[in-house]
């Protein structure tokens, strides 16, 4: 919360007021006239939503719009539901767009807002009256028309995943003013025959006009009363139905509730062998966990026999010997081989090596110092010889450098 006189930046402003706005506004309807729209060729929409008044930005991203029936323009009067959204970088709020209707149709719109406020202050929506679905299910009951394209989808997935259930159709009018009647009935009689473990209630899409029966009150409270788990499959997956929000489960659509109602073999196969797996591994840990006490156990004993507890020690004592023996004749070995090479290098290059390969070196008497040139020593002084076999007395009697630079 911004203190009164405290100074912060343009973000941090901006930031507050985004928390304050959209928390407030999360879902709401708006009425206005649509001007300056754009297309943008990324598929999301952009206009401005406007009355005599004033206006504002809107946004409906491509994963909504795409499902509009009717394509936007100005000058046209809509009806628009979303959430307020803060856009940072320019400091504007816009209204981010989930669904977008001409208003001539906006009396369903208010009348859906009305029951879905009703019905939830009841209770009808909250999660801990609804059903859980049966895994596997002996018999599925379908509620649909018996033309439509839902059926066909749900009873081609239901074959092909689950061959063992069995389905049984109780065709209804999904579209109309009789529409929500039937599809009551429907949902009682399968009540009182209670043959069946659960039931698929939908079509496929269509306006907001086709989808109105899922909408009704009594298709509602039918829905609710059922001892049956119900599944909502009502048109495309951007469509919300109060059906799907009384149910115990709301599927996408009718195909994906089939696969919802159907574990196919191979998933079931994949299941059992989870549970083999699972259980072999909780095998495993209880016979480890029986060892472990079967060795507590074992060491309790020994530790309540002082004897026993000595001669453990000993034994220990003993394997730390012949770890520390074994480990310095490891060094030793180690150390020796690294030395040879070096002995090896050191004997080539002492003087006693290079004695032997036929050199010599002269000392002058009686110093013993080592003559590096001919001019250490004087004409008819006399100095020793070293070879790699013994010493030789020797007098210089003349100087061969300079004998030879005379010639």
């Amino acid at each position: 919360m911004i203190e009164q006189n405290q100074t912060i930046t343009v973000t941090e402003l901006t930031a507050e007021i985004k928390n304050i706005l959209e928390g407030k506004f999360e879902n709401v309807w708006v009425s206005g006239e649509i001007s300056n729209f754009k297309h943008h060729y990324s598929g999301h929409m952009y206009f401005t939503l406007k009355d005599d008044s004033a206006e504002i930005k809107v946004v409906m991203f491509k994963g909504f719009n795409q499902y509009l029936r009717f394509k936007p323009e100005d000058g046209m009067q809509v009806l628009a539901n979303g959430r307020l959204s803060v856009y940072e970088q320019r400091g504007q709020y816009q209204l981010i767009l989930k669904q977008l209707e001409p208003s001539g149709i906006g009396t369903l719109y208010l009348a859906f807002e009305a029951l879905k406020k009703q019905l939830a202050e009841e209770g009808l929506f909250d999660s801990d009256r609804k059903m859980e679905l049966p895994k596997y299910p002996n018999t599925v009951g379908v509620i649909t028309s018996q033309s439509g394209a839902a059926v066909q989808d749900i009873f081609q997935i239901l074959e092909r995943r689950a061959p063992f259930v069995d389905i049984i159709l109780r065709a209804t009018k999904v579209q109309g003013e009789e529409a929500a009647h039937d599809i009551v009935e429907a949902i009682e009689e399968f009540n009182e025959f209670r043959e069946v473990d659960i039931i698929i209630m939908g079509r496929g899409g269509g306006s907001l006009e086709d989808l109105w029966p899922f909408n009704e009150e009594i298709v509602a409270r039918a829905i609710s009363a059922s001892t049956i788990p119900i599944i909502s499959a009502v048109g495309h997956e951007t469509d919300y139905s109060i059906s799907d929000m009384v149910a115990d489960h709301r599927a996408p659509t009718p195909s994906a509730a089939a696969e919802i109602v159907s574990p196919s073999m191979s998933d079931i196969k994949d299941m059992f062998d989870r549970l083999e797996m699972k259980i072999k591994s909780n095998i495993k840990k209880l016979i480890e966990r029986k060892w472990q006490d079967a060795d507590e156990l074992i060491n309790r004993h020994f530790r309540q026999q002082p004897k026993k507890v000595i001669e453990l020690q000993y034994n220990e004592l003993g394997k730390l010997s012949n770890r520390f023996i074994n480990s310095i004749l490891q060094n030793q070995k180690y150390l020796g081989m690294m030395l040879n090479p070096l002995t090896e290098k050191l004997s080539a290059l002492s003087p006693k090596a290079i004695l032997e390969r036929g050199y010599s070196v002269a000392f002058k008497l009686p110093e013993r110092e080592i003559i590096r040139a001919p001019g250490d020593i004087d004409k008819g002084q006399e100095f020793e010889l070293l070879t790699s076999k013994g010493s030789i007395a020797a007098t210089k009697i003349k100087d061969l450098t300079k004998s030879k630079t005379k010639q």
